[in-house]
């Protein structure tokens, strides 16, 4: 029953009025001067209907939390300031290997501190708000123990055998690590702090005012203490962590530059520069991605400058593109784009990881969604076509099937977010063709799921979508009605306005009929932002009618409350 209403949908889902359909060459490759390839997950892509006062919207964002740093006195907030940190400075990959040697001479560990450190290890492995705080007391209980130990043989001025030293528990720098990481994992408010605090202890036991003769050389810091750290910070939900985690990985480089040895397992790899970049991306801060395409661009000249680990993935180029997205900057589409390009010349170039997935192609074609400038008029008498912002993220939308029907690759298989998300870009583009190229994207979503893909399955988010570009399409009518013009274009106007509200009407009806089929599928329910976009398209269009219609049928309980 399900899939021959939908069938019905499809066939319902034509241009208004054959004013508000599109004609003419499909538009241009969104790639500018500079080249590039036309052909274009940690965190997921989730869409949100938002009801506000103004009669609501939809909003796709990345379902992680956030922080910001707005209130920061040293927040980045002038766009020359941005890109003024120091550049990072590594020793020549030539020396990794030979100083690594050098500077790390294998340590035995004996038999309780094996058994000790399996224990932490365990318990690091918990996501709770319990487990780390019993691992740290565990970890600082038993450096206690071996402090009192040191102190007495310094007292008694000879060295314990080693059958005594075999059953004491020395902490190390795996001991040290699993206590951090099972704070990283932790759901307290402070995790990162008390995370924090113990590699602050590991460093304070390593210094050379503390580590005298090398007794502490055990519990020097690696790069997996550093990352776990920086993991901890990535995570946290207070306000500074994402400045926390960037200085953390300046003060990594730091260390590993200062050590004389120049061990290579204190080196930061690209786990600590992927962390601290969705970090910056996610934090919302005052220009958050473009602090965090910085530091993209320094992985990328540390790696040309023969750093071979550095390499970034597709979740940290999705994390950027996101935040271009959310930052509601002129002009973060196509810094956006910028990014997807590159990510797809890596990829040609045979790096994996780095090839566009679906959710970096969401990402991208919300950031044109979002974009204040997402509709461009061509300027008088140009003959030139300049592509909307909207037209931008369906073109993307199309390079998306294309290259899945092609290579078939599950990872950048479009989804019911893809095709939300460039209904959404349509009804921000405040075009008259709003409402017939939703419709179009509408019509192609739901076909696909008539073929089977479940992933297209249709929901109250893009129906409301549609229902919002035709609303879009209605506004834009009436701003451009001028009383200098004759009836006849009046009275088309005004039955375009009217096809446009009854669309509205329609795609309301076909969102309730799907609803009440058995099983009631809660995504179908309509909200009270679809209805009220409903109500007011009627409104505007004189329907009265109508109006009363969508409140009979809001009152047989099909709306969420208020």
């Amino acid at each position: 029953m399900t899939l021959l209403i939908l069938a019905v949908i499809i066939a319902t889902l034509t241009p208004s009025c054959d004013a508000f359909s599109t004609t003419g060459q499909p538009p241009s490759s969104i790639i500018s001067a500079g080249g590039g390839c036309s052909r274009f997950r940690s965190n997921v892509v989730s869409v949100q209907m938002i009801d506000e006062g103004d009669g609501g919207g939809i909003d796709v964002q990345l379902d992680t939390p956030t922080t910001t740093d707005d209130d920061d006195e040293d927040n980045l907030t002038n766009p020359s300031t941005v890109f003024t940190a120091t550049p990072i400075t590594i020793t020549p990959t030539s020396t990794y290997i030979a100083a690594s040697i050098a500077a790390s001479p294998e340590q035995k560990v004996n038999s309780a501190t094996l058994r000790f450190n399996n224990r932490l290890n365990q318990l690091a492995k918990n996501w709770d708000d319990t487990t780390a705080p019993k691992a740290e007391a565990l970890l600082l209980d038993a450096l206690e123990k071996y402090q009192q130990y040191l102190t007495e043989e310094e007292l008694s001025h000879s060295t314990s055998p080693d059958s005594k030293r075999n059953h004491i528990i020395i902490p190390n720098t795996v001991s040290f690590t699993n206590a951090i990481t099972a704070w990283a994992r932790c759901t307290r408010k402070d995790s990162a702090k008390r995370a924090q605090a113990l590699l602050d202890q590991m460093l304070h036991l390593y210094s050379s005012q503390t580590n005298e003769d090398g007794k502490w050389d055990h519990v020097k810091p690696n790069k997996i203490s550093y990352n776990s750290v920086i993991t901890a910070w990535a995570r946290s939900t207070e306000r500074g962590s994402a400045r926390k985690a960037e200085e953390l990985l300046r003060g990594m480089y730091d260390f590993y530059n200062n050590e004389s040895g120049l061990d290579i397992e204190c080196k930061p790899d690209a786990r600590s520069f992927n962390a601290v970049i969705n970090a910056v991306a996610r934090s919302r801060d005052k220009n958050c991605a473009d602090r965090a395409k910085f530091l993209l661009d320094e992985m990328g000249r540390l790696y040309n400058e023969g750093d071979s680990d550095l390499l970034p993935d597709a979740l940290t180029f999705g994390a950027i593109i996101n935040a271009y997205a959310n930052s509601l900057e002129a002009g973060a589409g196509d810094k956006a784009a910028q990014l997807l390009m590159h990510m797809e010349s890596l990829y040609q170039m045979g790096f994996e990881n780095a090839k566009p997935t679906t959710f970096v192609y969401n990402a991208c074609m919300n950031a044109f969604a979002k974009d204040p400038l997402i509709y461009v008029e061509n300027e008088a008498g140009s003959n030139a076509t300049t592509l909307n912002r909207a037209e931008k993220a369906e073109q993307l939308l199309d390079s998306m099937e294309k290259r899945y029907n092609e290579e078939k690759d599950w990872r950048i298989k479009p989804d019911i977010i893809s095709y939300s998300t460039v209904i959404n870009a349509h009804a921000n583009s405040g075009s008259k063709n709003a409402g017939a190229n939703a419709d179009g994207i509408l019509r192609r979503m739901l076909h696909r799921y008539l073929v089977g893909d479940t992933k297209c399955r249709p929901n109250a988010i893009v129906f409301t979508a549609a229902i919002k570009a035709h609303s879009s399409a209605i506004n834009a009518t009436l701003s451009g009605l001028d009383d200098s013009e004759d009836e006849g274009s009046k009275l088309q106007k005004q039955e375009q306005i009217k096809a446009s509200a009854k669309r509205c009407e329609d795609l309301l009806q076909e969102l309730c009929l799907l609803y009440q089929l058995p099983g009631n599928d809660r995504s179908l329910k309509p909200t009270s932002v679809t209805f009220e976009l409903v109500t007011g398209a009627l409104t505007l269009a004189e329907d009265w009618e109508g109006v009363e219609r969508i409140a009979e049928l809001r009152e047989e309980g099909m709306a969420q409350c208020d």
